[in-house]
């Protein structure tokens, strides 16, 4: 209604001024040929001039579509139209690339309509809107791009997810990629994206549901997918060691696979947040366990430090590995550690100059020093203590 009245205020106006200027001067026209003359005002000829055109446009289209050719004219303007479009189009998108977001809004929804891919330019026009903070823009042309396109809802599902993860709208992201997977269970893409949003909600148990799901369907390399298993594994320790003072630590880690369980990272840290929460003989018994199939000189040193319910045990343990790895020094300086905590000053002894010949790690000076004080040489102690600081 509003656009009807402005429309009438207008064509009232053009007319107040266009008999404002007949008023003031009519104009003379001459036109002169051989004998023939014609006079007219200027706007009556101007009026005469239009009908005759008119008259002429409406004579060459019915003799166009007389002789069959009209749809030559209609082919001809399509192309026309598409030509145009496929320009405005790639102004929008240079736009877009250029981070003139308006521009690039402006001219790739004007050429949707006659545009080779219209869900391109909506997609592209959707993007536009956002980056200017219009978010009923954007839901209006992430709607217009799933009418234009058959079969478009999992493009345009991606790209809303795309925007939302880009505003930080997790759970809405979320919700929309649940949504998409009922219908694409397996599709790569939506796995990864999944795998993000999870990441970014902290949703460690739903991202361990998903993991065997991204083993079979999702094309990531094996050692990302290792990595991720790493990390949701220490992250779900770490919950289990803040819920019930830490007592369902042993079963978080039991629930995780046999693989996860076996690398290095995960075994240290459900060792370290044993000893954390008390437990340190279920720690010596985990990394005694674990030490079977992870080996790694963190490891090695961290179980010569721990105090099991039986050091002996621990020491035959240790020595049962002695016969696989003989020229380990971090395994003698666990040796000579757990020699000491059963009072056997000679193993010790041995275990710790066996050790220093291979190399000279500060740690085996250290506890070298300690059995020289207890064999009674002060002087030869004080060499290794000097030697395990450095000076």
């Amino acid at each position: 209604m509003k656009l009807l009245i402005s429309l009438l205020v207008i064509i009232a106006l053009a007319a107040q001024g266009i008999g404002t200027v007949v008023y003031i001067d009519a104009g003379y026209v001459l036109l002169s040929w051989d004998v023939y003359t014609y006079e007219s005002s200027l706007w009556i000829f101007l009026i005469l001039l239009a009908v005759a055109l008119l008259a002429l446009y409406i004579a060459v289209r019915a003799i166009l579509v007389l002789f069959g050719s009209d749809w030559k004219f209609n082919e001809w303007r399509a192309k026309r139209r598409s030509l145009r479009a496929r320009l405005q189009t790639t102004r929008g998108l240079l736009a877009l690339a250029q981070g003139q977001w308006r521009r690039a809004e402006r001219n790739l929804t004007a050429s949707a309509p006659d545009a080779d891919q219209p869900l391109i330019n909506y997609l592209a026009a959707a993007r536009a809107a956002y980056e200017q903070g219009k978010e009923e823009a954007t839901d209006e042309w992430l709607k217009a791009a799933s009418h234009s396109t058959k079969g478009s809802d999992l493009a345009v599902g991606i790209t809303q997810v795309q925007l939302l993860q880009s505003r930080h709208a997790n759970e809405q992201a979320l919700a929309v990629l649940m949504n998409l997977r009922e219908k694409h269970p397996k599709h790569a893409y939506l796995l990864k994206l999944m795998v993000k949003t999870l990441q970014d909600l902290e949703d460690w148990v739903a991202l361990n549901d998903l993991l065997p799901t991204l083993r079979k369907a999702a094309k990531i390399p094996e050692e990302r997918i290792k990595e991720l298993e790493e990390k949701v594994a220490l992250q779900l320790l770490e919950r289990a060691r803040h819920a019930q003072g830490g007592q369902g630590l042993a079963s978080a880690y039991r629930n995780l696979s046999a693989d996860v369980r076996r690398t290095l990272p995960v075994l240290k840290c459900y060792v370290e947040l044993l000893l954390e929460t008390g437990q340190e003989g279920k720690a010596e018994e985990a990394l005694r366990d674990g030490l079977n199939s992870v080996w790694g000189e963190e490891l090695v040193e961290l179980y010569g430090r721990l105090k099991g319910e039986d050091p002996s045990k621990q020491l035959l343990f240790a020595e049962q590995k002695l016969t696989e790895r003989p020229n380990d020094p971090v395994l003698l300086l666990t040796l000579g550690r757990l020699a000491l905590r059963v009072n056997n000053i000679a193993k010790a002894r041995d275990y710790l100059e066996t050790g220093l010949r291979i190399k000279g790690l500060p740690a085996l000076h250290a506890e070298m020093g300690k059995v020289r004080l207890q064999e009674g040489d002060e002087a030869l102690a004080c060499e290794h203590f000097q030697l395990a600081l450095g000076s």
